[in-house]
């Protein structure tokens, strides 16, 4: 299967590498890809053949031809995972997802996910997808956003293609409310604040996403206010921080946290050595971070519906073992 795409090269991506560009751009493919796409002539600068290493300018024209090779063993494999529903209409599931689940298969793990568990509990919701014939896409049917593995939570879940189409839209012109909830080590400085980073993919790990300039990266923006203030035992401290995200970054909070030194406690990629301290002493497995509610406009409504998850039992379990000092807005 192909699929061709056209793309403006803009002033804040200028500089760049045609691969490295190609995979800041499309960040679920690698950057081998794309050196091989522009080796066969399926990515083209300005309609003609260039190296990978060409950099692009301002204004340059780049067409991409998406190869995608979808096979047999492919297919996506109805499974029956539980589903903690929130809602449900003829349009949208909204979904709490528990920690550990990956939310759609990726190249060489195409079962245990989000998808094949809502393919089995409604097999039509595998007409939802942006792209008909495009493998990407039709290996994630219903998904207008996403979760890490190990965050827990909302997420809402397109049922047909009309309500793929419909919030896709407003999730793209951030007509959404997330608010988030993190367990964190330490205490910010201010109870309160306004982050405001450009985050790109780390250039020594592109598995990891880092601080880059703003011509490099891409505008992350969160409110955030401290809801409670703990110490361990031994005079640590620890908050629980609700995040308002304007933005919807590849790990967003996780990075901003680690900005403000108020690493996710869990947190085995963006964590310091003493949160993932007292992390192990609190017997934590996973990052504490947990979408607790998303509100969005449904089908034929012009205000909002909020849908709300409750703090999971980890994190409660993790909280009885610390000592509440102030509580705000919880």
């Amino acid at each position: 299967m192909k699929n061709t795409i056209h793309i403006t090269v803009e002033e804040n991506e200028a500089g760049d590498r045609v691969d490295l560009f190609l995979s800041k751009k499309y960040q679920d493919y690698s950057r081998s890809y794309f050196n091989e796409l522009i080796k066969n002539g399926e990515a083209l600068l300005n309609d003609k053949i260039v190296k990978s290493s060409t950099k692009v300018k301002i204004n340059d024209k780049v067409t991409i031809t998406f190869v995608e090779t979808k096979k047999p063993d492919d297919r996506l494999i109805p499974e029956d995972i539980p589903l903690n529903i929130i809602y449900e209409d003829e349009d949208v599931l909204v979904i709490n997802k528990q920690p550990g689940l990956v939310v759609h298969p990726a190249a060489g793990n195409t079962q245990g996910t989000l998808v094949n568990a809502l393919i089995n509990y409604f097999p039509k919701i595998q007409e939802a997808v942006i792209e008909k014939g495009n493998a990407m896409s039709e290996s994630r049917p219903g998904l207008v956003h996403r979760l890490d593995k190990d965050t827990s939570g909302v997420i809402i879940i397109a049922k047909n293609p009309r309500s793929m189409h419909s919030l896709s839209q407003h999730i793209q012109h951030r007509n959404v409310k997330k608010y988030y909830f993190a367990l964190c080590y330490n205490w910010p400085k201010n109870p309160t604040g306004h982050l405001v980073h450009y985050l790109g993919r780390n250039p020594k790990d592109r598995k990891m996403v880092a601080e880059v300039s703003q011509q490099k990266g891409k505008e992350a923006i969160s409110d955030y206010e401290v809801a409670e203030y703990f110490k361990t035992a031994k005079g640590e401290n620890v908050s629980l921080i609700k995040f308002d995200i304007k933005t919807g970054r590849t790990h967003q909070i996780r990075v901003q946290a680690q900005r403000i030194n108020c690493p996710v406690l869990g947190d085995q990629v963006y964590g310091n050595k003493e949160s993932m301290k007292l992390s192990e002493s609190l017997h934590i497995e996973r990052q504490m971070l947990h979408a607790y509610q998303l509100c969005i406009p449904l089908i034929g409504e012009s205000e909002k519906k909020c849908f709300t998850a409750e703090l999971p039992k980890d994190f409660l379990a993790a909280e009885e073992n610390l000592i509440k000092v102030i509580s705000h807005i919880r």
